[in-house]
């Protein structure tokens, strides 16, 4: 049930943000949420219209950054004096995120700043509690998710070319001076805007990180700023548009050391907007999937459908398989450029000996997805992922998710024993172009019963990758 978690990330993170931030006046560019509405309504009465050419290249450039896609549209609204962020079904029903927003609201700010750097700041800002994932815990704005935020457009607009008052400017005409319970103050705000633009430009730090680096001067951000330069170095990196590569794939189910694996292989093409995945496994359907969207089919069914099915309409609705098991063993890697911008949105939980390696451990914010109706019948999810960074190398060692499933019925936790663990160890890292890629990937996933690993069901799984082409235009 839950083995398309990690893929259904990106779309749950966009999804989940617009459903659960709550309105707020303590500043001018937050986005005020608003569901189930007319767009045009929205717009005070007014039609709703594209957006500016300005305003689509500003935010196509932030999202360049991380060599990600942009999954929101922008419309813009006149005399809103705002920005408003809203989800409406297009005509097949399916959920479009917008962000809508008033033209001359941005060009005021930017006069009274002198500066068009505010405006674009704003922006930032805004598409950065998109890309941190802040709502996937279901909650409202908070000072943490804020200064993450401001980091990240500190960090933006440095990469952009901003100077670091042009980069402040954005808080020019921001005026709480103290903490609110959603917000902090104007001091804070410009310190956060300062340390996202000085992780660009002043990147040369006195710490060297090795494995002889005292504990008390690890950070996250220098585990992260060592793995980039350590690939290759996100210069490099950022020039990747896609990769195409096969992984020839062995697996086993339960402790048996005499059962023969069953063996196949599939070919990827991956890019920050869709993977293309065929198989040559028999009667496997091919399949294309934007990276923001999952797959999924009945167990005893090879057809793999787009989105996600219904839970808990029926008892034969429970018996599905997800995107997880044929997508590719670097599913993470356009989204972690993320970190390098904020590594602030993990925290750095000492070292660890992970498979006889020992290791930094970065952790992320649980997230809580529900499915389902909870009054009626649903699970809720609550999801731990920690990466583990080799201290003797500084390359990623392992991913480790651990999933913790309650069951609700009629509004009440039904079963609350279930869980899963998966842990992905990857090794063999061999350069192409100059950057390296782990050629050998081994996968454990273990089903969990009251925190007891359920070895008779465990899952192994070991790939090689081979023929790995890198595009770059």
């Amino acid at each position: 049930m839950v083995n398309f978690l990690t893929y259904m990330k990106r779309f749950l993170g966009i999804l989940l943000f617009f459903l659960s931030l709550q309105p707020s006046n303590a500043q001018g560019f937050l986005q005020n949420v608003v569901s189930e509405e007319e767009i045009d309504e929205l717009c005070s009465g007014n039609q709703s219209q594209p957006a500016d050419q300005e305003a689509e290249l500003v935010v196509d450039q932030i999202m360049a950054q991380m060599q990600l896609k942009r999954a929101f549209k922008l419309r813009k609204c006149t005399a809103i004096g705002n920005a408003y962020a809203t989800i409406q079904p297009d005509a097949n029903n399916n959920q479009t995120p917008y962000i809508l927003y008033d033209p001359q609201w941005l060009e005021e700010m930017a006069n009274k700043s002198k500066t068009d750097w505010a405006s674009i700041g704003v922006l930032a800002h805004e598409v950065g509690h998109f890309l941190l994932y802040h709502a996937l815990n279901k909650k409202g704005s908070n000072p943490v998710w804020e200064i993450q935020a401001d980091r990240f457009a500190g960090s933006t607009l440095a990469k952009m070319g901003s100077t670091l008052e042009e980069a402040q400017s954005m808080f020019d005409n921001y005026n709480q001076k103290e903490d609110s319970r959603s917000h902090p103050g104007k001091a804070k705000r410009l310190e956060a805007v300062k340390v996202g633009w000085m992780n660009v430009n002043n990147p040369q730090k006195q710490i060297t990180l090795s494995e002889n680096t005292p504990e008390r001067d690890v950070s996250s951000e220098l585990i992260v700023n060592r793995y980039f330069n350590e690939l290759g170095g996100i210069k490099n990196l950022s020039q990747i548009k896609s990769l195409r590569f096969e992984e020839e794939i062995s697996e086993t189910k339960g402790l048996d050391l005499n059962q023969k694996p069953l063996t196949y292989s599939y070919s990827y093409t991956l890019n920050p907007n869709k993977v293309i995945i065929n198989s040559n496994k028999k009667d496997q359907q091919y399949v294309i999937t934007n990276n923001d969207s999952i797959s999924w089919r009945y167990t005893n069914e090879n057809k793999w459908r787009e989105g996600a099915p219904r839970i808990g309409t029926t008892a034969d609705q429970d018996g599905h398989s997800f995107i997880r098991q044929i997508s590719s063993s670097f599913q993470n890697f356009f989204d972690d450029f993320l970190l390098s911008s904020n590594p602030e949105v993990v925290d750095y939980r000492r070292r660890r000996v992970l498979d006889d390696e020992e290791c930094f451990l970065l952790e992320f914010p649980e997230e809580t997805i529900e499915l389902g109706d909870l009054r009626k019948k649903g699970r809720r999810i609550i999801q731990k992922t920690q990466y583990y960074f080799n201290t003797y190398t500084g390359l990623l060692h392992a991913i480790v998710i651990e999933e913790k499933i309650m069951i609700y019925k009629r509004g009440s936790i039904k079963d609350a024993s279930e869980g899963l663990r998966i842990q992905r160890l990857f090794s063999n890292y061999k350069a192409v172009d100059h950057i390296l890629f782990p050629h050998t990937i081994r996968t454990t996933e273990t089903k969990l019963l009251s925190d007891i690993p359920q070895e008779e069901s465990t899952f192994f799984q070991k790939r090689k990758l081979v023929n790995l082409e890198i595009i770059t235009d």
